[in-house]
Parts: structure tokens; C-alpha cells; sequence
């Protein structure tokens, strides 16, 4: 596994924080309560994370998807 792929372009919060790659997208979505982590955006999002990690193909549509999930939480 290799979580130290990059997004194409870095993803900005409105706080300031920049997730860049799948590792900070990684440690970002353990730091969220875990009522926030069961929702269905976001297990979608860290399904295609872990996918992104095996198969390089797959990490736009992980940013994608991580992206979605940031802003239905608001943080984008």
C-alpha cells in the first residue's frame, strides 16, 4: 500500500488545513468523531482511500469522493 500518493491538486479546508495526499486524508478522517466517520459519505470516501492506496488509478476518484464528503461535513 502505498498512502503516500498525491491528489492532483491539494484540497484546502476552510480552515486553512491542505489534505495533498492519502495519508493526510487518512489521518484527517480519524480525527473526526466516529458519528461522523459511520456516515455513508464518509465510508464511502475510505473505501476508495484504501483503494487508492493499492491502485494509483483510483486516486481521483478517492479525491472525489473525499472532497464530497468534506463538504456535506461543512469543512470545505
Amino acid at each position: 500500500m502505498s498512502w503516500s500518493r498525491k491528489f492532483a491538486k491539494p484540497i484546502v479546508l476552510k480552515d486553512g488545513r491542505t489534505i495533498a495526499s492519502l495519508s493526510q486524508a487518512r489521518e484527517m478522517m480519524l480525527s473526526l468523531p466516529p458519528i461522523h466517520r459511520r456516515a455513508v459519505v464518509w465510508q464511502s470516501a475510505a473505501e476508495l482511500l484504501n483503494e487508492a492506496a493499492t491502485d494509483r488509478d483510483s486516486v481521483p476518484e478517492a479525491g472525489a469522493q473525499l472532497t464530497l464528503a468534506l463538504k456535506a461535513e461543512g469543512l470545505l
